[in-house]
């Protein structure tokens, strides 16, 4: 894509709902694209960043890496709809204190080249995987396609890249969603008081601990037992799912928020809409008619579902994918 302009990314700052600031890309007009493509999509995320995991190889070994912004764009034949180049700009660097970006604005990285398809994740052979390519033709860095606005960054052995309890590796398509507001009052929520944690449910073992900060979707709100309120950023949430101890049966969960805990039953089932073999985690409320769902991408990952069961796509801060932590 020798005719692209590069684009500058802007760091800007606002305001977080647990301080004064956000940093976001502002979703704007992609840079002019080569003759016969067109916008694939653009896809955009947070995504922790450590030593043991540099997602770009361009990242060198001794860097301070916290975390890392993405701007993806991808591109697409006009008339085919085969995938023929992209641009990347990112910025990675230690995060700054009550925002959402790296402290002095972090390290800039630009990436453009030709993009393709394949088959096969190291849990599922019949995923979609999205391959971005360097300049020596190698391949510099893949992603799981979970939904036509979702990816999710794969380490080398095609298994998902495990993030932690603040980011996921999960970028969310932004081109087809209204941009975050840049500016303006930001709610912070109820306030912030530590609940007393229940002890282990009697004949019970821990299945697994999950954990992510999520956009404020209504369905988040009902899991934490909390109110709705305007200006609304992010939501934090911890859910631990509890099994039998002599037959691993599901049997209780405790989902965690900044000044709520709730409790209940689980079960699992199989297919989601777009995907029938599937597994599906649901945690059960004071409503029967309205479980909660999740799909298990794999043993660390899970993906909040809407009622109708399809992925929810976040935006450019926050995913709806919970963390394996314990």
């Amino acid at each position: 894509m020798k005719s692209h302009l590069f684009l500058r990314l802007a760091v800007l700052l606002a305001v977080s709902a647990c301080g004064p600031g956000i940093v976001q890309t502002p979703t704007g007009t992609p840079p002019p694209t080569s003759i016969g493509s067109v916008l694939h999509g653009l896809f955009e995320g947070i995504t922790p960043c450590s030593s043991l995991t540099r997602p770009l190889p361009q990242i060198p070994a001794d860097s301070d890496c916290e975390l890392m912004i993405w701007k993806l764009m991808l591109y697409q034949d006009t008339a085919t709809g085969t995938p023929t180049s992209y641009l990347l700009e990112s910025t990675y660097g230690v995060s700054q204190a009550n925002t959402t970006g790296p402290a002095g604005g972090g390290t800039p990285i630009s990436m453009e080249g030709t993009w393709s398809i394949a088959m096969g994740t190291k849990a599922d052979p019949d995923a979609e995987v999205l391959q971005l390519y360097s300049e020596d033709s190698q391949v510099a860095v893949s992603f799981v396609k979970l939904s036509d606005d979702i990816l999710h960054v794969l380490n080398r052995d095609q298994s998902l890249m495990l993030g932690n309890a603040s980011w996921s590796y999960t970028l969310n398509r932004t081109d087809n969603q209204s941009p975050l507001p840049m500016d303006g009052p930001v709610n912070p929520g109820p306030e912030a008081t530590r609940p007393l944690i229940p002890e282990l449910p009697s004949g019970s073992s821990i299945l697994g601990v999950y954990e992510g900060r999520s956009p404020c979707h209504e369905i988040v709100f009902e899991i934490l037992v909390v109110t709705p309120y305007p200006d609304c950023l992010k939501i934090k949430l911890r859910l631990t799912l509890y099994q039998d101890q002599e037959t691993s049966a599901p049997s209780t969960y405790m989902a965690m928020g900044t000044s709520t805990i709730r409790e209940g039953t689980w079960t699992t089932l199989q297919g989601t809409r777009d995907d029938p073999e599937a597994v599906v985690y649901q945690i059960h409320s004071d409503d029967p008619e309205k479980p909660v769902s999740f799909l298990k991408a794999d043993e660390n990952h899970l993906f909040l579902l809407d009622r109708d069961l399809r992925l929810l796509a976040g935006n450019a801060l926050f995913s709806y994918t919970l963390s394996r932590i314990e």
